[in-house]
């Protein structure tokens, strides 16, 4: 049998280990929120970024979220399919 003592150092070995997973995973997730989204230099935070946000603040009420995903999917498709046609075109 288990005494008391080992009872208590593996729930305290536990508890750490959970902490250090804990943490682990915070860091994931700020170094995938960074790849995913950097930050902005200071070269960047002018013009197409502010017009961009400003167009999806103001579309989305307008058309809904639904059909405005829709919208932004197909023009994706639409703009790699061109960029793969141009890419293709300059060998």
């Amino acid at each position: 049998m288990t005494t008391l003592t080992e009872l208590e150092s593996r729930k305290a070995l536990l508890s750490a280990q959970a902490d250090l997973a804990r943490i682990q995973m915070s860091l994931a997730w700020s170094d995938l929120k960074n790849v995913v989204s950097p930050p902005v230099s200071p070269e960047r935070s002018g013009g197409m970024r502010k017009t961009a946000a400003f167009l999806l603040a103001a579309m989305i009420p307008l058309f809904g979220r639904t059909r405005f995903g829709r919208f932004l999917r197909i023009a994706s498709f639409g703009l790699g399919v061109v960029r793969a046609v141009s890419g293709w075109r300059s060998r």
